[in-house]
């Protein structure tokens, strides 16, 4: 039996962490237990915020709300799985809408009200459409992960919520009835949000016209290069009680995960790989090199300032203080 302090982990199944899972990669020191048990990212992130596991991949909006509430409670390690524009996240049916300025006074579905998704994508609305949360009413298909204050709109909800992963058919069909003028999905990070071709449009077209209101390949990137925001969509946080336990751990973790970043390669598809080398060349930078640089310390202001305007946050947190383990 193991007398090394054994740290839990709750992850997604993705290729920047599957060294960490198969146990390639490990933490000298300590023993790393994942939980084998791969869920809808949803799921994940309401389980480790409400309490299980030690180290957890979490949705970097939820995370910044509880930390709001509960100051003490949580930290993050500046790793970021998932980045990317969130402009194909806003869907359409071409039968009921032709364009953004119409979305005004209508209503407006998403698969949740507090999705880091969801929050980018109404942060992009404000500043390049001048389209504010309160212009619109709200619907709202699926559970919430966490809310902590209550939202200056009036939000429609389906009782119960359909099961985690099951939110985006119902807002599709929606969209095709003519129910809903737009809405908000989740999927299709890092190059696919760039460059299209990811799995969502596909799932979404399931009912008949439904497709992104935002598909131009040049116009996001050049949205991307002009803010300089790149919107980071989950993080890996660590409980602070663990911190004061172990301070040499979140430094550990670090290094660990750009390890198995590094190892990446091996778990990925040749598209996805030629994907990500095309990221990088476009953006002229390493989105995931795993650091608090500049362009993340402005994305994660604007994700703290899009919260305070929809309702959900109160307060503008400081950053550098929420992360630690930079190496």
């Amino acid at each position: 039996m193991s007398n090394k302090p054994k740290i839990t982990l709750g992850l997604p199944d993705h290729p920047r962490c599957q060294a960490i899972i198969d146990g390639s990669v490990g933490i000298e020191g300590y023993e790393l237990a994942v939980d084998p048990n791969f869920t809808t990212s949803g799921e994940r992130h309401y389980k480790y915020l409400h309490g299980q596991w030690d180290v957890g991949e979490v949705s970097a909006a939820s995370l910044m709300r509880a930390m709001e509430k509960a100051p003490n409670d949580y930290l993050a390690i500046p790793v970021f799985f998932e980045r990317g524009p969130r402009q194909r996240n806003i869907y359409h049916c071409d039968k009921y809408l032709k364009h953004p300025s119409e979305l005004k006074g209508k209503k407006f579905g998403c698969f949740r009200y507090g999705a880091t998704a969801s929050v980018w994508a109404r942060g992009y609305l404000l500043d390049a459409h001048n389209i504010r949360t309160t212009d619109m009413q709200w619907f709202v298909s699926g559970r919430e992960v966490f809310i902590g204050h209550e939202l200056p709109v009036k939000v429609e909800r389906i009782d119960p919520p359909p099961p985690f992963g099951g939110e985006k058919l119902v807002l599709s069909k929606m969209l095709s009835e003519g129910a809903l003028h737009g809405a908000l999905v989740p999927g299709d990070n890092g190059y696919a949000g760039f460059f299209g071709g990811g799995e969502t449009p596909p799932m979404m077209a399931a009912y008949e016209g439904v497709r992104p209101l935002f598909d131009n390949n040049e116009e996001i990137l050049a949205y991307v290069k002009k803010t300089g925001i790149n919107p980071i969509m989950h993080v890996i946080s660590i409980r602070k009680k663990i911190v004061e336990q172990h301070s040499d751990l979140p430094a550990k973790l670090t290094r660990a995960f750009m390890e198995a970043r590094d190892a990446a390669a091996r778990y990925m598809a040749p598209e996805e790989i030629a994907g990500y080398q095309r990221e990088r060349e476009a953006l002229g930078e390493d989105p995931y090199a795993y650091k608090i640089g500049a362009n993340e310390k402005r994305s994660l202001a604007a994700l703290n300032r899009y919260q305070i305007e929809q309702g959900l946050m109160k307060t503008t947190l400081p950053t550098d203080e929420l992360f630690v383990g930079q190496v």
